[in-house]
């Protein structure tokens, strides 16, 4: 069966530039190969609805009419990459911005100034020029993809959106109901992941409610005390709103590669 737009997949691919220099992949042989591999990476195929710009131009397109199993290779110019350099992204930043965060900003360092990430591209007379487009804007890109599986039934597309959010249970359809079934926190991550899943249930059609049945574990405050807690702020790390100074990073990071 060929592949569709809207079709649920899981998609395994390299991206290399086309010089050969890998910059992503799902293979952690390849990474290996590579010597790229990173041991906190879970090297795995993705999640995609096709023609849901959950990946970027190129890939979209070149997985229409594949078939389970199939490879092929796609070159993508940068229009159907990460797009063409915009000089309007590139912005000069005034050094004192750095200072109050103790940072000292130099060419390739990556930073974030309004919870946007940019690199560093020169430092000079108190300005600093900063480059917010896309890492790989502008260049051309070359990947291998291969076909692993197309998600047929509303139950596997639900079972495989829920596992792939990272949420724990279990999860059942009763004609056009989805049950969930979860351990809960009240963390800004489980909330996240809860957001996601639903956003994402709006893709299936047979979907019209979701049930959560919620099971929050709680922690014994009495038991706590008699162990002699310690009640003062020792040891809470609290992060503070600014400039977050990054290592230019030289190995990829599978992920959705998006648009």
């Amino acid at each position: 069966m060929a592949v569709k737009i809207g079709d649920f997949i899981r998609l395994s691919f390299t991206g290399k530039l086309e010089d050969g220099t890998l910059f992503d992949t799902t293979e952690a042989q390849v990474a290996k190969d590579a010597k790229v591999f990173d041991e906190k990476i879970n090297y795995k195929p993705v999640l995609l609805v096709v023609g849901k710009q959950q990946a970027i131009r190129g890939l979209d397109e070149a997985v229409v009419g594949m078939a389970v199993g199939q490879e092929k290779d796609a070159d993508l110019p940068p229009e159907k990459a990460f797009g063409q350099k915009n000089p309007d992204l590139i912005t000069v930043v005034p050094a004192s911005y750095f200072d109050k965060d103790h940072v000292t900003p130099v060419p390739g360092m990556i930073v974030n100034i309004n919870n946007q990430e940019g690199m560093v591209k020169s430092v000079g007379a108190g300005r600093v020029l900063v480059d917010f487009n896309h890492p790989l804007a502008g260049r051309g890109l070359k990947y291998h993809i291969k076909l692993v599986e197309v998600l047929e039934t509303s139950a596997q597309k639900i079972k495989a959106l829920f596992d792939d959010t990272g949420m724990t249970g279990t999860t059942s359809l009763d004609k056009d109901t989805v049950l969930v079934s979860t351990k809960a926190d009240p963390t800004e991550t489980y909330i996240f992941r809860k957001q996601t899943f639903l956003a994402w249930m709006k893709e299936i059609p047979d979907v019209k409610r979701i049930k959560f049945t919620e099971e929050y574990e709680l922690t014994s405050t009495k038991q706590a005390d008699s162990e002699g807690h310690d009640h003062s702020h020792e040891g809470h790390a609290h992060e503070v709103p600014g400039v977050a100074e990054k290592k230019a990073e030289s190995k990829p990071k599978p992920s959705k590669p998006k648009k």
